[in-house]
Formats: C-alpha cells, sequence, structure tokens
C-alpha cells in the first residue's frame, strides 16, 4: 500500500475546500485615517458602530461591523459595507484628515 493520495481523494478535498471558502470567505474593505492629533476618533467610532452615537446629525448611516485598529500615527478602519465606507471616509476628509484606500 502506498502512502500517496490517489488523485481522487485530492479533487474531493480541493472541491470541499472552495465550497467552505466560498461560503465563509466576505469581501473585506478598509482605510487608514493619518493625524497624530486624532487620537478620540477610534473610541468615537466604536461608540458609531454600537449605536450610542450619531456622525453628522445622522447623515452617516450606522455599520454594524466596522472595525477599527489604533496604531502609532494613524487607526485603520474596516467592514463589508463599501458605500458606508465611502461615506465614512468622505465625512474624515471634511474635517481635514487625510485617508487612504486599501480595496
Amino acid at each position: 500500500m502506498s502512502n500517496k493520495p490517489s488523485a481522487r481523494r485530492v479533487v474531493m478535498t480541493k472541491k470541499v475546500a472552495r465550497q467552505w471558502l466560498l461560503k465563509k470567505a466576505n469581501p473585506e474593505y478598509r482605510f487608514r485615517v493619518f493625524n497624530p492629533l486624532a487620537k478620540d476618533y477610534p473610541s468615537v467610532l466604536r461608540s458609531f458602530r454600537d449605536g450610542k452615537l450619531k456622525l453628522a446629525n445622522g447623515d452617516v448611516a450606522p455599520i454594524p461591523d466596522l472595525g477599527v485598529k489604533e496604531d502609532f500615527e494613524s487607526f485603520t478602519v474596516w467592514s463589508s459595507d463599501r458605500e458606508a465606507l465611502k461615506t465614512l471616509e468622505q465625512w474624515f476628509s471634511k474635517r481635514g484628515l487625510e485617508t487612504n484606500w486599501i480595496w
């Protein structure tokens, strides 16, 4: 008996793995906000995500899957809702904060 896997098993494994990935994978969009003086924005965004406050008098719709990660001189924001992130990026740009897009 050989230790080499059969070609049929390999193909079946690849098909199962592909189906699992297609079910579990979601598109994710992100951008970074650069400003060493913007220390309070990550906590504001978390409160916005949790529905505790509104941005721009409700002009920016809540994003329930919004993620925020703080870095030294920036923070990263991500979500699966591309249009909502575009609106959020415009909100930051209006306040003079520099952003970048990674799609």
